[in-house]
């Protein structure tokens, strides 16, 4: 083969966000408006590759990786398209502005319409027309509607267009096309929730083409199980997914944390509870920064740590685990199943678990692939502190769907509380609550304190801003006693986080400030002041963007080595004091300008890193030990450090906030939490 073509979807879910994000009136208006709006939000620009962070464009992009770091220039070219629901069918190294734009909600007449505006269904034509060995085509059900296939569409290559049942249905014969359908069962069967599922299956089919495990002929045969012989395939949800070598356990690690009484009586608890999401945020204790190798030489469970097995105490007061991500893979799924929750997470029996289904995982879904039955005995079996009702997100929904999902969740929680009961279960049930405004968000919960609950969960609200929070709050909190406590789900927004206590909020969850870490590089770095810019070193052989830069230029990779190696030298020469600050930035901007970055947008905040050394003034035992690898934005070890580095930040500024009320430090920092929007 030499020529593959992937097609996917754009996500909701960036590495990069805005408050003055591109919207849907922005593109509608177009010409010098949309150009005006661009300019303004030139620094935040990114190229599609790698500007999606949803699950899956990630595991897409994980088996790309894998395929290009393995093959070692011996595999076929890998082009990347992306259908945007902003931009139209763009190319993965186009550069696009953050922006927050979906087919997801709107009428079949009214995508039809967009897309031709967008010019969606000629360019997809001219674009599958061309000659290619296999093409992938990875949409969903608004995004295929929208290139408005029809018998005329002729297809260049053989290719495989996964899909619903629904839409199955509705497609015409194509000649080359096989169409692969995809729902509930085949999400179960790989361990994989359906809004990931077609990036899963892609890169595992990446793999096993370029391993020759699988032929295009196969592929083209009707007759051939392609979901069975993808069943072997590795998952691509590990961070180290290009690891080939067999894991080796440590020993050390796993052992379950000792909490010292002096946290359990921290006063912040008293007004509210920060929960951090679980989803395999682990890095191995023992890994060697110089050269670049992990000490158990794959990445598992079985040799790394969580951020709180690496400081003296939780930088958290319990911890979140959705079902989506518990059951993501059937290794994790069966040592969670033989573990329990606590154990797995190396906790003690004491701290806080809180357990929900991960309505994101199904949020395309008619309805969730979860009963409240199942969903009672997994909480129980896996012995959660909490565990939430099955619920189904609005936030995307159609006006027709709306109705229907949010009397769905009533119900399932009405179900969950009554059988919990009659069960006489230990753990608190909490019931979830979704809306799409005040009133219907108000008028559930009411529901919810007649039913009896003690606990209510507000979701779907992750991406709404911190004065449409507090509109919803204020409507539920005059529904609400105050004997019933409320939690957020998916967002932990400081500059509010008092005004939440006063509204009957007694817990949220975010991962945003860990996860800001390597989704925003230009404020990565997280103190009690304000944020830095990590400093980007890509790895050669492993980093998809330094391979795929450095076949486009005309560097070799000797060379490309040599000036790596150079600029992480002097970064650690500058933290001991052998290398000058201007000396260091040459080293590193030589190195940067092989992968075609604007080095005049990133010179001032490397320099003001640089300058203040903020790591210097870091008590916490990731900054102390690491030393200047914290700021370095390069692989997992280093930037899910960073990661637990700011979620330590985090959580000394939230108890100072719920204790003594202080305000954010600065304006700077004030904005950076301000309208923060987590991934879900």
């Amino acid at each position: 083969m030499k020529r593959i073509l992937i097609i996917t979807s754009c996500t909701g879910e960036k590495a990069v966000e805005s408050d003055e994000q591109l919207t849907l009136d922005d593109f509608r208006q177009g010409g010098a408006h949309l150009k005006a709006r661009e300019k303004s939000l030139a620094k935040l620009q990114m190229p599609a590759a790698e500007l999606y962070t949803g699950q899956q464009h990630v595991r897409l992009m994980r088996g790309i990786e894998k395929v290009v770091s393995d093959g070692k220039g011996k595999v076929p070219k890998v082009e990347l398209w992306v259908v945007s629901a902003g931009y139209g069918l763009v190319p993965g190294d186009r550069k696009l502005s953050p922006y927050e734009t979906t087919f997801q909600g709107m009428k079949s007449k009214e995508i039809r319409e967009w897309g031709d505006s967008l010019n969606i269904p000629t360019d997809f034509r001219k674009l599958v027309e061309e000659k290619y060995d296999l093409c992938f085509v990875l949409l969903g059900d608004g995004y295929l509607s929208a290139c408005n296939l029809d018998a005329s569409v002729k297809f260049g290559g053989q290719a495989l267009l996964f899909c619903g049942t629904g839409m199955a249905k509705k497609l015409p014969r194509l000649a080359n096309v096989r169409v692969v359908t995809l729902s509930n069962p085949e999400a179960k069967r790989f361990s994989c929730a359906l809004v990931g599922l077609k990036g899963e299956l892609a890169a595992r089919l990446l793999n096993k083409l370029t391993t020759k495990e699988l032929t295009v002929e196969q592929l083209r045969d009707p007759a051939s199980d392609l979901l069975s012989a993808l069943d072997s395939g590795e998952s691509t949800t590990s961070s180290k997914s290009t690891a080939r070598k067999a894991a080796v356990a440590n020993p050390n690690v796993d052992k379950v944390i000792q909490i010292p009484k002096s946290w359990w009586k921290s006063k912040h608890r008293e007004k509210l509870r920060y929960f951090i999401p679980e989803w395999d945020d682990l890095v191995d204790p023992d890994y060697d920064f110089i050269a670049d190798e992990h000490s158990g030489g794959t990445s598992d469970w079985s040799n790394e740590t969580y951020a709180h097995q690496m400081f003296p105490s939780p930088n958290y007061d319990g911890l979140l685990m959705s079902r989506v991500v518990a059951e993501k893979s059937q290794k994790k799924k069966a040592r969670i199943n033989e573990l329990g929750v606590h154990r797995f997470l190396r906790a003690p029996r004491d701290f806080p678990i809180m357990g929900d289904c991960g309505a994101f995982g199904y949020i395309n879904e008619k309805t969730p692939p979860y009963t409240t039955g199942e969903v009672l005995d997994y909480y129980t079996r896996l012995d959660f502190d909490f565990g939430v009702s099955v619920d189904h997100l609005i936030v995307t929904a159609t006006e027709a769907d709306k109705k229907f999902r949010y009397e769905l969740t009533i119900a399932n929680a009405e179900d969950f509380l009554r059988e919990h009961r009659k069960r006489k279960l230990s753990w608190c049930p909490i019931g979830a609550v979704q809306g799409w405004d005040p009133k219907s968000y108000a008028a559930a919960a009411k529901q919810y304190v007649g039913m009896g609950y003690s606990y209510i969960g507000l979701g779907g609200l992750v991406r709404s801003s911190t004065k449409d929070i507090l509109q919803v709050l204020h409507a539920v909190h005059a529904v609400v006693p105050e004997s019933v406590s409320i939690h957020l789900f998916g967002l932990a927004r400081l500059n509010a986080i008092n005004s939440f206590a006063d509204l009957g909020v007694r817990s949220v969850d975010s991962a945003s400030y860990l996860r800001q870490a390597w989704m925003r590089d230009s404020q990565g770095y997280l103190t009690p002041t304000g944020s830095y810019s990590a400093i980007r070193i890509p790895e050669i052989g492993k980093s998809f963007r330094a391979k795929r830069m450095l076949e486009e230029s005309e560097t070799s990779e000797a060379v490309a080595i040599k000036l790596e190696k150079k600029a992480l030298g002097s970064l650690r020469d500058f933290d001991s004091g052998d290398c000058s600050m201007k000396k260091c930035l040459d080293a590193v901007f030589a190195y940067e300008k092989l992968f075609g970055r604007d080095i005049s947008k990133h010179e001032l905040n490397y320099e003001r890193t640089l300058s203040e050394k903020p790591w210097k003034a870091c008590p916490c035992p990731i900054c102390t030990t690491s030393g200047i690898e914290v700021v370095i934005f390069r692989g997992n070890n280093r930037n899910r450090r960073r990661g637990f580095h700011n979620t330590f930040v985090f959580y000394e500024l939230i108890k100072d906030k719920l204790i003594h009320g202080e305000p954010v430090p600065s304006s700077k920092q004030l904005l950076l939490f301000e309208d923060e929007v987590a991934s879900p």
